[in-house]
Protein backbone atom coordinates (compact mmCIF):
# COMPACT_ATOMS: atom_id res chain seq x y z
CA UNK A 1 0.00 0.00 0.00
CA UNK A 2 0.56 3.18 -0.58
CA UNK A 3 2.82 5.16 2.31
CA UNK A 4 0.78 8.31 1.68
CA UNK A 5 -2.79 6.73 1.64
CA UNK A 6 -3.24 4.10 4.34
CA UNK A 7 -1.29 3.06 7.66
CA UNK A 8 2.41 2.21 6.78
CA UNK A 9 4.87 0.27 9.57
CA UNK A 10 6.91 3.02 8.76
CA UNK A 11 4.90 6.09 9.12
CA UNK A 12 3.67 4.45 12.15
CA UNK A 13 6.99 3.98 13.68
CA UNK A 14 8.20 7.53 12.34
CA UNK A 15 10.79 5.81 9.79
CA UNK A 16 11.52 8.05 6.90
CA UNK A 17 9.41 7.97 4.05
CA UNK A 18 10.36 10.09 1.86
CA UNK A 19 12.25 7.84 -0.70
CA UNK A 20 9.56 5.63 -0.77
CA UNK A 21 7.16 8.29 -1.83
CA UNK A 22 9.17 9.54 -4.30
CA UNK A 23 9.59 5.85 -6.13
CA UNK A 24 6.28 5.35 -5.93
CA UNK A 25 4.82 8.93 -7.19
CA UNK A 26 7.98 7.81 -10.33
CA UNK A 27 5.92 4.66 -10.99
CA UNK A 28 2.37 6.61 -10.95
CA UNK A 29 3.50 8.95 -13.64
CA UNK A 30 5.51 6.56 -15.88
CA UNK A 31 2.16 4.31 -15.63
CA UNK A 32 0.20 7.22 -16.44
CA UNK A 33 2.73 8.36 -18.92
CA UNK A 34 2.73 4.90 -20.63
CA UNK A 35 -1.42 4.65 -20.86
CA UNK A 36 -1.51 8.01 -22.31
CA UNK A 37 1.10 6.89 -25.32
CA UNK A 38 -1.00 3.68 -25.44
CA UNK A 39 -4.36 5.15 -25.33
CA UNK A 40 -3.03 7.98 -28.59
CA UNK A 41 -1.91 5.31 -30.42
CA UNK A 42 -5.02 3.28 -30.10
CA UNK A 43 -6.87 6.61 -31.23
CA UNK A 44 -4.93 7.01 -34.19
CA UNK A 45 -5.06 3.88 -35.52
CA UNK A 46 -8.91 3.78 -34.95
CA UNK A 47 -9.56 7.29 -36.19
CA UNK A 48 -6.66 8.82 -38.65
CA UNK A 49 -6.59 12.14 -38.97
CA UNK A 50 -6.36 13.15 -42.52
CA UNK A 51 -3.92 15.61 -43.38
CA UNK A 52 -5.31 19.19 -44.04
CA UNK A 53 -2.69 19.52 -46.83
CA UNK A 54 -3.97 16.84 -49.07
CA UNK A 55 -1.64 14.92 -51.18
CA UNK A 56 0.29 15.97 -53.74
CA UNK A 57 -2.12 14.71 -56.27
CA UNK A 58 -4.94 17.15 -55.13
CA UNK A 59 -2.24 20.02 -55.40
CA UNK A 60 -1.53 18.78 -59.06
CA UNK A 61 -5.36 18.79 -59.75
CA UNK A 62 -6.10 22.19 -58.31
CA UNK A 63 -3.00 23.48 -59.92
CA UNK A 64 -4.12 22.16 -63.08
CA UNK A 65 -8.33 23.47 -62.35
CA UNK A 66 -6.23 27.29 -61.97
CA UNK A 67 -4.66 27.07 -65.16
CA UNK A 68 -8.02 25.66 -66.49
CA UNK A 69 -9.29 28.62 -65.36
CA UNK A 70 -7.30 31.12 -65.80
CA UNK A 71 -7.63 30.20 -70.10
CA UNK A 72 -3.87 28.89 -70.04
CA UNK A 73 -5.61 25.27 -71.08
CA UNK A 74 -7.72 24.31 -73.32
CA UNK A 75 -10.37 21.40 -72.22
CA UNK A 76 -8.43 18.73 -74.31
CA UNK A 77 -5.20 19.56 -72.13
CA UNK A 78 -6.68 19.24 -69.28
CA UNK A 79 -8.36 16.14 -69.43
CA UNK A 80 -5.70 14.71 -70.97
CA UNK A 81 -3.78 15.74 -67.61
CA UNK A 82 -6.01 15.07 -65.23
CA UNK A 83 -6.06 11.64 -66.86
CA UNK A 84 -2.16 11.01 -66.30
CA UNK A 85 -2.67 12.27 -62.53
CA UNK A 86 -5.73 9.86 -62.05
CA UNK A 87 -3.90 7.26 -63.75
CA UNK A 88 -6.30 6.81 -65.98
CA UNK A 89 -6.52 6.29 -70.10
CA UNK A 90 -2.86 7.94 -70.92
CA UNK A 91 -1.72 7.42 -67.84
CA UNK A 92 1.38 6.19 -66.56
CA UNK A 93 0.21 4.29 -63.73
Amino acid sequence: MHPFYGPSRRLVSGGETGLSGLVSMAAYLAFWAAALVVARRELDRRWPVAPRGGSGSDAALGVLRERFARGELDEAQYRAMVGVLAGGPGGAS
